[in-house]
């Protein structure tokens, strides 16, 4: 090979393995974001259902009131009727 080919050559081989390097660190990095993509959607859904079981919370706070609520007045027309028939 004459001597400005071979500089080329060797500048060609350089970049190339500069290239393949840069590439392989990529990769690497590609895998570590998924990685840790992977981390934070497992973190959001605990989060997605930590919120869907607070928002139940006062669903089931205002069945419980108004069950009581049904049930006083229940109480209290069973004793009315049983004053109205002469048992109280």
């Amino acid at each position: 090979m004459s001597e400005v080919t071979r500089e080329e050559f060797d500048r060609l081989q350089a970049q190339v393995e500069s290239n393949t390097k840069r590439l392989a660190d990529g990769d690497s990095t590609m895998k570590l974001i998924n990685y840790r993509l992977g981390q934070i959607d497992d973190k959001l859904a605990k989060l997605d259902n930590g919120v869907e079981a607070l928002q139940q919370k006062p669903a089931k706070r205002w069945d419980a009131i108004t069950g009581q609520v049904v049930n006083w007045i229940i109480a209290l027309l069973l004793g009315v009727l049983a004053v109205k028939i002469g048992l109280g």
